[in-house]
């Protein structure tokens, strides 16, 4: 009769021994998904900003890029546009002037 009195108590500290440990590893597991969250919370707001501020230069380039504004931009440096063009014609290269001369 005495050995069963003395194993239920052993057997009571090792279920809340196990029980604690388990509660201790929850706890450190649930700080762990809150400190994660937390971060990727930060990194999808900076996401967010870095991608408005690429849309706004986007924009910008767009902008100072266009046709008109460039136009505009060389009639104020005092540029004008060229009313006669001049078209070179390429010459042969040496090397084929016998295949499309044969009479030579």
């Amino acid at each position: 009769m005495k050995k069963n009195i003395i194993k239920k108590p052993k057997l009571i500290y090792l279920i809340t021994g196990l029980i604690l440990i388990l509660a201790g590893f929850q706890l450190v597991i649930t700080h762990s998904l809150a400190n994660t969250g937390g971060k990727l919370r930060q990194w999808e707001e900076k996401t967010d900003l870095l991608e408005q501020k690429n849309r706004i230069l986007t924009e910008e380039i767009n902008h100072l890029g266009s046709l008109s504004r460039i136009a505009s931009e060389a009639q104020k440096l005092g540029l004008v546009k060229n009313s006669k063009v001049f078209y070179l014609t390429p010459q042969i290269p040496v090397a084929l002037e016998k295949t499309a001369n044969p009479g030579r």
